[in-house]
């Protein structure tokens, strides 16, 4: 592909991004109501609480996006941007590839935020989940000291000194949000989003205990005692798990870069390829954009999936 179409792809590129943009800017509010009304149109039913924001995917990508920024993210926005990534990616592939070629390059290139939330989200969690008991001890030791007050407990476990950098994030974040309402329905999705981020047995248990306690003054002092006795339990079962499964993410993580670079180094160095030729056939032809997202899409894919199964959690 020479200079010139480079640059009209370039163009096009921005003039779709620079109208899709403004679209949604001008939009945002009827296209939010319009998912809205969509989803609610049955909400009178019982048991009925829509797909699309309660609990659908939208509802998913708000808990993923709040779980990895730690603050409110306008979900429908982030799925435009998905939807217009992909509609992008499918005008300008339509124009190198065979139709179902570009469709499947166009979800690739789609699907990559949405894989790197989800792996920023997952290493969160197995790291949560290591703190789980120092954590739960200190807000155990802080419910008693506190005379049972759940709020006092949490505020004082946020302000400890323990080494639990990420339950406490998360921690903190709660006691902001429960703090600012008391409506038990309210109450009941704050908790819910902190065991979603938690993503743990035990920190789903945590976040039912700290919702019955905001909620009634439910003495939960048992519960937070069981959950600390069944974490130092499966903390043993978890390190000879971690020990087995800690290489094929060391050599996915450098392994997969590394070799790539390391083609690089050869098709340069021993076959006498110009750096501006090679940069040229990767990221100027349909084969070598297609063969560099599929290498990309690979990795992240290997990523989350190794978090998920690989990379357990200290759970029970």
């Amino acid at each position: 592909m020479d200079k010139t179409g480079l640059l009209v792809i370039g163009v096009n590129l921005l003039i779709y991004a620079a109208y899709f943009t403004g679209v949604f800017l001008f939009s945002e509010q009827g296209i939010t109501a319009a998912i809205r009304s969509f989803s609610l149109r049955k909400r009178l039913k019982p048991n009925d609480r829509g797909f699309l924001l309660d609990s659908g995917p939208l509802a998913y990508l708000n808990r993923l996006l709040f779980a990895v920024f730690q603050k409110e993210v306008n979900g429908a926005a982030f799925f435009f941007g998905i939807v217009m990534v992909f509609f992008i990616a499918f005008v300008l592939g339509i124009r190198l590839f065979h139709p179902g070629t570009a469709l499947f390059a166009a979800l690739m290139a789609a699907s990559l935020p949405v894989m790197a939330l989800v792996v920023r989200m997952e290493s969160d969690r197995t790291k949560g989940s290591r703190e789980g008991i120092s954590f739960v001890s200190e807000l155990y030791r802080q419910y008693r000291i506190n005379n049972k007050n759940i709020y006092a407990a949490m505020e004082g476990t946020a302000a400890s000194t323990g080494d639990f950098p990420v339950c406490k994030r998360h921690l903190y974040r709660l006691l902001l949000r429960l703090r600012s309402s008391g409506d038990p329905d309210e109450i009941k999705e704050y908790t819910d989003q902190f065991s979603f981020a938690m993503g743990t047995v035990w920190g789903h248990m945590l976040a039912v205990c700290i919702r019955m306690a905001a909620r009634s003054g439910t003495d939960v002092s048992a519960g937070l005692a069981d959950i600390s006795e069944q974490l130092k339990a499966a903390n043993a079962r978890a390190e000879e798990r971690r020990r087995m499964n800690s290489e094929s993410i060391r050599m996915t993580l450098f392994l997969i870069p590394l070799l790539y670079a390391g083609t690089v180094l050869l098709s340069v160095f021993y076959l006498d390829v110009a750096p501006g030729e090679y940069l040229r056939n990767q990221f100027g032809t349909a084969e070598g954009i297609l063969f560099f997202l599929f290498i990309v899409f690979l990795l992240l894919l290997n990523l989350v999936i190794l978090r998920a199964v690989s990379n357990t959690k200290i759970d029970y």
